[in-house]
């Protein structure tokens, strides 16, 4: 990896850092719900203004990329997130956390995988996948430190206060990053002057093949078999996000403990992504993705025993690797069946699957809890979509099937 290289993945690694500020706002659940007398159905609700919005700018962001280039998207996708930490240390209603909510998927869009990933697909062929999985734990890395900081201050003070203030220092440190040391690669520059040379693995075999338009895509099963596995993560991983500090309050863990929890979940994910990028320099992207979604799938048998600490630690270790590693193989996936340049706009397209699944997954927890009392019900139900999007991978070819 050359340096310039080497300083784009940093670049790319600390702005998504601020992909951990989705992760931070979790954990002050319970603080928000008992101080504005809300249901978990209210809190769960906005999710779905949010996924909206996100799926939205989803649409947009990679046109914009391309017109202005990455680095004045990301500013603006910053500004964002400072507006929502701006609203929610102020929110009285519930239309507040909405906007805030919203403010925050406009920031995402901005900082997020289908960004972070063309902008690595962009600079890397040969040893993409290692690059793709360094970068992408950044979003595991910050909301390791966003969620330990504002759990440590909310804990030892107002909620208001500790919102405001990881957003304002959280944002300050990724601005410098995000001006010089993250865009796309210039005449002269990047995978298209990497020598040609014979694969080293699946990784790199097929990330050179033809690229199907989305119109192309479309006709093709194994698309809608990517859009229903998505489907399944963000239902499963979303709603733990948003439910795991709930859950363990109602078990009796004090709020830092639970907290430590959810860390436990991201901070797993740092290994784990980098662990994907390794793997699928070895073995093809759907291989390991199969591995994964079994993962993803035995981590919930596992958390209704979450009382007994190292069963929880066990499905927060399975969760967190299995979520995580899913951000690094998606791109590799959809690269490999689909060709790169493309990618974007496919995988923008794949991740409108994050809106119904995001939505449906956090109020069909809160729904399970509110009205029958507990969440085992909302955790079978997660098992069942897994274990059917895991035949589904099953079920795709390795090599892109144009139909």
């Amino acid at each position: 990896m050359s340096g310039r290289a080497a300083v784009i993945v940093l670049g790319c690694l600390v702005c998504q850092l601020g992909a951990g500020f989705f992760y931070a706002t979790r954990v002050l659940a319970p603080d928000v719900i008992g101080e504005l007398g809300w249901t978990r159905a209210m809190w769960s609700s906005a999710m779905a203004p949010m996924l909206l919005v996100s799926s939205l700018a989803q649409a947009v962001i990679g046109t914009l990329c391309v017109r202005f280039g990455v680095r004045p998207v990301v500013l603006v996708s910053l500004s964002a997130m400072l507006g929502c930490f701006a609203v929610l240390s102020a929110m009285t209603t519930l239309w507040h956390f909405y906007v805030a909510m919203m403010l925050l998927a406009v920031g995402n869009a901005g900082i997020g995988d289908v960004v972070v990933s063309s902008v690595i697909t962009q600079w890397f062929r040969r040893g993409r996948s290692l690059a793709l999985g360094i970068a992408l734990t950044g979003s595991n890395l910050g909301g390791v430190v966003f969620v330990q900081a504002i759990a440590a201050l909310s804990a030892g003070g107002s909620w208001r206060s500790a919102a405001l203030s990881i957003g304002i220092g959280g944002v300050a440190v990724i601005v410098p990053f995000a001006l010089f040391a993250m865009r796309e690669p210039r005449s002269g520059e990047g995978a298209g002057l990497e020598a040609d040379s014979p694969s080293s693995g699946p990784a790199t075999a097929l990330f050179d093949v033809p690229s199907l338009s989305l119109a192309q895509a479309l006709r093709v099963p194994a698309f809608w078999v990517l859009v229903y596995v998505l489907f399944c993560y963000s239902f499963s991983q979303l709603g733990m996000a948003d439910h795991l500090i709930l859950y363990l309050a109602d078990l009796g863990y004090e709020a830092t403990e639970a907290g430590s929890y959810l860390g436990l979940t991201l901070g797993a994910g740092i290994a784990s992504k980098l662990g994907a990028g390794l793997l699928a320099l070895r073995w093809s992207a759907r291989s390991v993705l199969i591995v994964n979604t079994a993962m993803l799938t035995a981590s919930f048998a596992l958390v209704p025993f979450a009382r007994d600490r190292e069963l929880l630690a066990a499905f927060g270790i399975l969760f967190g690797v299995a979520t995580a590693a899913r951000d690094v193989l998606f791109p590799l996936l959809i690269a490999q069946l689909f060709g790169t340049r493309t990618l974007a706009q496919l995988y923008g397209a794949i991740m409108l699957a994050f809106v119904p699944g995001g939505v449906l997954g956090p109020l069909m927890l809160a729904w399970t809890s509110d009205a029958l009392g507990g969440y085992e019900a909302g955790f079978i139900l997660c098992i069942a979509l897994d274990a059917v999007a895991l035949l589904g991978l099953l079920a795709v070819g390795g090599r892109r099937n144009t139909g």
